[in-house]
């Protein structure tokens, strides 16, 4: 009986486990993302072109953890700009996998459609 209670627990707990990485996938992957953009935010502020291995590296990484549909447009050609360009793709998409009725909207560009 002692054996079947400790079989159940560890299965509730294993289930648990897989229930949580799934509800804060879509955290792990925006808090990844942006630890990739603030460092090649920083290279570009600093006037640096190109990607370091090391960061590139990391981009590869990332894009590992992330379904297809959101990693597509993710570039680590070696440029700066282009990789940055295409991490706020990446990140875009993951809200919209996130938040499916999600807009993308310019608060003044509101402003503008209410007064119409």
């Amino acid at each position: 009986m002692i054996d079947n209670t400790s079989s159940r627990i560890e299965q509730q707990v294993a289930a648990l486990r897989r229930a949580n990485r799934r509800r804060y996938a879509f955290q792990r992957m925006l808090q990844a993302t942006d630890r990739v953009l603030w460092r090649l935010e920083e290279m570009n502020r600093d006037g640096v072109k190109t990607v370091p291995r090391s960061v590139r590296a990391e981009v590869r990484g990332l894009a590992a953890t992330m379904p297809n549909q959101i990693r597509e447009p993710l570039r680590d050609g070696g440029q700066v700009q282009d990789t940055l360009d295409s991490l706020f793709e990446v990140q875009e998409r993951l809200f919209r996998w996130r938040y499916p009725d999600w807009q993308d909207w310019d608060p003044e560009e509101g402003d503008e459609l209410v007064a119409s």
